[in-house]
């Protein structure tokens, strides 16, 4: 069941994201040890979502990441999280040809259903191991089109979608909640179990062999999957994170993560039992939609 109707608008906003550029020859052989997708797949121009995870299989990253060049590849994370995935993936680098350096990049983001030309991933660079300025990637939003363009201070890149309606970064993370993804910080937490977030099958491979902590996805995978997920909520009246929804009968199938405003209703996300239907209840007895992330 969706519970967003159509983005019938073209909008665009600005949003802070933390951006780790890896380069060298060998950066892509040492990121596919390490990060759950699969990377050496991954064509030039080519953008997917992954998780980073400690030996044991608990989350410590979830972020997008584009293959910009031969040997070149840009990961962007939500703010205040680039600095521990960089230095994750660091301690593990010894004697590894591949350089990594962090970032504080703007993200100009457009979606609406008349975004024209949406691209793959591209960049500023033209050398295999040459650091971008820009990169242009398609949304990972499941329930918009559009793009992102990531920008570093020194990039000289247009800003894409003229004509697009501006919007402060509080209204788009309504519509994140609304036609986007769970998001690092917001929905996922270091130490969440991936099995549990509603994303494993965007951002982890099951073909492309060992990566840092797949011993906890596989076997989780394997037996049917995790208890609960991230799904989508919406509601006509007001929730709050922490507030729980039950079934009618008074067992409890999930709890609200966030929440936002948007068209006169409440959207957002909630982690429900893996089994909860497609209906749950406020306390009071009001009524919230539940429906998959994708």
């Amino acid at each position: 069941m969706n519970v967003a109707p159509a983005l019938d608008r073209l909008v665009a906003a600005t949003v802070p994201r933390d951006v780790l550029v890896v380069t060298g020859p060998e950066a892509a052989v040492y990121l596919q040890g390490q990060i759950s997708a699969d990377v050496e797949a991954m064509e030039v121009g080519h953008s997917t979502l992954s998780f980073l995870l400690e030996p044991r299989g608990r989350i410590e990253a979830y972020f997008a990441i584009s293959r910009t060049g031969l040997e070149t590849y840009v990961a962007d994370i939500e703010p205040g999280f680039g600095e521990a995935m960089s230095a994750s993936l660091e301690r593990f680098k010894l004697r590894t040809r591949a350089d990594f350096s962090l970032h504080e990049w703007q993200m100009h983001a457009a979606r609406g259903p008349r975004v024209e030309g949406e691209p793959g991933a591209d960049a500023s660079s033209t050398g295999p191991a040459e650091a971008p300025q820009h990169v242009v990637r398609p949304t990972h939003w499941p329930l918009a089109s559009g793009h992102d363009l990531l920008i570093g201070p020194d990039s000289t890149a247009a800003v894409l979608a003229d004509g697009a309606q501006q919007i402060s970064a509080d209204e788009f993370e309504a519509l994140r909640m609304a036609y986007g993804l769970p998001a690092m910080g917001s929905e996922i937490q270091p130490g969440d179990i991936p099995n549990e977030t509603g994303l494993v099958e965007r951002a982890a491979s099951f073909t492309k062999g060992c990566y840092r902590g797949q011993e906890l996805v596989e076997r989780i995978d394997s037996r049917t999957g995790g208890r609960r997920t991230v799904c989508r909520l919406r509601s006509a009246v007001p929730l709050a994170a922490g507030d729980e929804l039950g079934d009618g009968s008074g067992a409890a199938v999930a709890t609200v993560l966030s929440t936002a405003a948007l068209n006169d209703s409440t959207v957002g996300f909630a982690r429900s039992r893996s089994d909860a239907g497609e209906m749950a209840f406020t306390a009071s007895g009001d009524q919230v939609q539940l429906a998959g992330l994708f």
